[in-house]
């Protein structure tokens, strides 16, 4: 089963999976009013001890006049304020919490909230679903191609759609481009704000569906956007190249459902950058991005681990993962004086 509300429920779930007495618990109590009861989890002869001094500190600082949920302490316990990308780790699942404090990770669980927090966080996490380990390494390889390709499809499909159009018409083929020209005849709208107002309108239905109960929600989100997305065309106001792109887009998003909302913000970036300047300016984003997030550290851990920097042996489970007999050590970018994780005879 997965956590609940009750963090004592929620305890007895990880020590279920993990009954060495090198589980360590420190309870605090936060909040002024609500005095809500919060755990930190970690595995004393795995975790780093600075690691776990650092989040003790951040976790005894925070003077707050209420905690209803574990989502309030992830503010509290960022590195990076501004930035907009994920930076603390959740799960629901104590399988995957008891794989993540055996990599040398710390964990808080915070009563009345089913969702519990990891760190240090990296980046490549939300691409490794806990079924992969479950799985043939051929599928779960497969599964992991298709979500890394799927987010690079959902976030630079409309951009370069709009910058194909508006800059780069010699890049798309030819019947494709007949295809276009014939399609966003008599189309009111340049080809920029065309895919900004599809987009907007997905973003819109999506809240929408979320809103509102579950089954009105539901057809909502179904009937709507075929409704809308037929009568729009019909309408002469898009074409359906560009209902084609919003759709793809956004479904490919939801294969890494983790990183939907930094995701979707990355997606109307690049887009009024291609309306604007075109592949350059896409180009010259997806630099900036990477040279941000390649000095980006998350509790003394690179953020890109274990790609920037080049780890050779994290790449074992990496976006292409190797037999998990053969991951005989911890992973380096987290750090742990403990590095033997299977003995083999």
């Amino acid at each position: 089963g997965g956590f609940t509300e009750s963090i004592r429920t929620n305890l007895s779930l990880v020590r279920r999976y993990l009954k060495s007495e090198d589980l360590k618990v420190e309870n605090f109590r936060l909040g002024r009013y609500t005095a809500t009861d919060c755990s930190l989890l970690f595995v004393s002869t795995i975790a780093k001890p600075d690691l776990v001094e650092k989040v003790r500190e951040k976790i005894s600082r925070i003077d707050i006049d209420g905690i209803p949920d574990s989502s309030y302490i992830t503010h509290f316990i960022m590195e990076r304020k501004a930035s907009f990308f994920k930076q603390v780790g959740t799960t629901e699942r104590p399988d995957v919490l008891v794989e993540k404090l055996l990599e040398g990770r710390v964990a808080l669980i915070v009563d009345g909230s089913p969702i519990v927090l990891t760190l240090p966080f990296l980046f490549i996490e939300d691409f490794q679903a806990s079924e992969d380990y479950y799985s043939p390494p051929v599928r779960s390889n497969l599964t992991r191609g298709l979500r890394v390709v799927s987010l690079l499809f959902s976030v630079f499909l409309p951009a370069l759609f709009v910058s194909a159009q508006l800059f780069h018409l010699q890049l798309i083929p030819l019947n494709f481009l007949l295809t276009i020209v014939n399609s966003i005849k008599g189309i009111p709208l340049s080809p920029s704000f065309e895919m900004f107002f599809t987009l907007l309108i997905f973003e819109i239905l999506n809240e929408a569906s979320v809103r509102m109960p579950r089954y009105v929600g539901m057809a909502l989100s179904i009937v709507g956007a075929l409704v809308l997305g037929e009568t729009a065309v019909n309408a002469g106001i898009v074409s359906t190249p560009a209902i084609l792109i919003m759709a793809l887009s956004g479904i490919g998003l939801y294969t890494v459902p983790e990183e939907v909302e930094t995701m979707s913000v990355l997606r109307f970036v690049f887009l009024l950058l291609a309306g604007s300047v075109g592949g350059y300016g896409v180009i010259l984003f997806v630099g900036f991005l990477l040279c941000y997030l390649s000095s980006f550290d998350n509790y003394g851990v690179p953020y890109l681990s274990p790609y920037a920097p080049l780890i050779g042996v994290d790449l074992q489970d990496g976006f292409y993962m190797d037999d998990a007999t053969d991951m005989e050590k911890r992973p380096v970018s987290i750090g742990s004086g403990n590095r033997r994780r299977i003995r083999k005879p």
